[in-house]
């Protein structure tokens, strides 16, 4: 990026997108401004007092008890001028402070109720909001005396919507680097990662929408698009067909420039024919300039970051360190995906054949035996005329229930643990041992209705059909206080649906959960089968999760 590209200060950010200006703090000017001051003849504290009102860097109004206002300094009137576009005659002696911050009545009460009682009351961030503009300031709100009554107010503010935003855009930062790193260490789809970090760039930068593209993917055939939830369905196949046309890989990383910002690239783009696949995206996409950043990690190039910036951004030095360290993010949990795919997998399947194959020649038949041992313990309780509910056959009972549940939850373990037993028994049946080990352990009724003969399914479709049921189920079990749990699984002449019911506490689906990946991860195992997710629940009334995919 050329210096030319940060001569300008970024425009609004986030919330404050509707400001006129630049966020950056109204308070003082950026650059040194001299004005000559005329000799003064007053006194001391006269023209200390003159200094202060009219050269400060914050604003200065007084209110009377009727919480009008009789004066304010040029730094009040600016910052109206500033954030509202309105002329000086906006503050003019005389306005209600209702009519100067409409929308504000309840925090403006507050505020002159202390100072009209006699007190000073001092407060960092006090949010104002006029208009859907938000803003917030540094205010002192402090009595004026005369003979010992209140006789007015005085509001002194310091503009501090620039630190208030900045520790915001801090934060959010933060937890967008902290959800991507956790779904890196967790069995999470790589595709739910990429969208993640395409969710990132939009929710935490002024871009207008973003893209992730990876090429070094050993599970995927080709180049794969990412793209944030509000991308059309055809536009990362769209995008993947343009790469393929003009931007070919480039493995070495150091070939690729560390960020490359293209000005008014989508007006040249809309102009050539190369990208005609993406002009019915591009046409109306609100956004002018593009900036690339590749994905790199151990001097190897795994894809591209594309960053779809409005006409005019310049991208700050954060920025760049920003977009800079997610586009290494996302090239980490590239190369994960395909280490794993080839060399963990095999590195884990002998261990797993192992703690199998040992639970079950151990743990599983001690626990079988216990079974039986309770079993006769009962049977010659009732030989002798133990009453069941006698204390001792009662604990025996109780034993033997206990051992029956752990036996069921080991046998559903060691289902989890063999490789291949999906493949070999299906989801249905695997489904049914996970039912009864949770029935067991939770002692609530969870039952699996299925054909019974095999549902025929693709590998690829069996395993997501499984996974994605039990994260409805175990959602169910942790959050739903449920008193029941049913699956019932059809399957028709080319698809197959799984329905999830609780008659739990439900909940409210279109309430954003930050930090809570269950729901968003169901979405996208569904997604990668060509299937749909739907989820009907509210408050009270108990949630059904349904899934329809492709046999094949």
């Amino acid at each position: 990026m050329t210096t030319d590209d940060r001569t300008a200060p970024p425009p609004a950010w986030g919330p404050m997108a509707a400001v006129r200006a630049s966020v950056h703090s109204t308070s003082m000017p950026s650059e040194p401004v001299i004005e000559p001051v005329p000799v003064s003849d007053a006194s001391l504290d006269a023209q200390l007092l003159a200094l202060f009102f009219d050269r400060v860097p914050m604003g200065v109004a007084v209110f009377g008890t009727d919480m009008r206002l009789q004066r304010c300094n040029k730094t009040w009137t600016a910052f109206y001028a500033h954030y509202m576009g309105v002329p000086a005659e906006y503050t003019a002696p005389g306005r209600h402070a209702f009519e100067l911050m409409p929308g504000n009545e309840d925090d403006l009460v507050r505020l002159f109720e202390v100072a009209l009682a006699g007190q000073v009351l001092r407060q960092a961030a006090q949010r104002i909001v006029v208009d859907d503009l938000e803003t917030y300031w540094d205010v002192v709100f402090a009595p004026l005396f005369a003979d010992g009554k209140v006789v007015g107010v005085v509001d002194i503010i310091t503009d501090a919507t620039d630190r208030v935003l900045a520790f915001r855009r801090l934060e959010d930062r933060i937890s967008a680097f902290t959800r991507i790193a956790a779904g890196m260490t967790v069995d999470q789809p790589l595709e739910v990662t990429l969208r993640e970090v395409a969710a990132a760039v939009k929710r935490t930068t002024a871009a207008v929408g973003c893209a992730v593209l990876a090429w070094a993917d050993a599970n995927a055939d080709g180049p794969v698009a990412y793209v944030d939830a509000a991308a059309g369905d055809g536009y990362p196949a769209a995008l993947v067909a343009m790469w393929q046309q003009v931007r070919p890989a480039v493995t070495d990383a150091a070939a690729l420039p560390r960020l490359e910002v293209h000005r008014g690239f989508r007006g040249g783009a809309l102009a050539d024919e190369r990208f005609a696949v993406l002009h019915g995206y591009w046409r109306d996409g609100g956004w002018d300039d593009l900036v690339v950043v590749p994905l790199t990690s151990q001097g190897r190039g795994f894809g591209e970051l594309y960053v779809f910036l409005p006409d005019g951004y310049r991208l700050a030095e954060d920025d760049e360190a920003y977009l800079t360290a997610l586009a290494d993010q996302a090239a980490v949990a590239v190369q994960n995906a395909s280490l794993f795919g080839t060399a963990a997998q095999n590195a884990t399947l002998m261990e797993r054949q192992r703690l199998s194959r040992e639970l079950h020649d151990s743990v599983s038949q001690a626990l079988f035996s216990m079974t039986l041992h309770a079993r006769a313990a009962e049977r010659h309780f009732a030989a002798a005329g133990l009453a069941p509910d006698a204390p001792a056959a009662a604990e025996v009972a109780k034993l033997r229930e206990l051992t029956a549940g752990a036996l069921a939850e080991m046998r559903a373990l060691i289902f989890e643990l063999r490789p291949g037993a999906l493949a070999e028994e299906g989801f249905a049946a695997a489904l049914g041992k996970q039912a009864a080990a949770m029935a067991a352990r939770e002692q609530l009724p969870v039952e699996v209705v299925a054909p019974t003969e095999r549902v025929a399914l693709a590998p690829a479709v069996e395993e997501h059909l499984y996974r994605l049921a039990l994260e409805a189920l175990h959602n169910a079990l942790k959050h739903a206080g449920a008193s029941r749990l049913r699956v019932t699984i059809t399957a028709g002449d080319s698809t197959v649906s799984v329905v999830v019911d609780d008659d739990g506490i439900g909940f409210d689906p279109t309430v954003a959960r930050p930090g809570h990946l269950g729901l968003q991860t169901m979405r996208d195992r569904a997604a990668a089968i060509g299937g749909t997710l739907r989820i009907d629940a509210a408050p009270s009334k108990g949630t059904r999760v349904t899934v329809v995919a492709p046999t094949a």
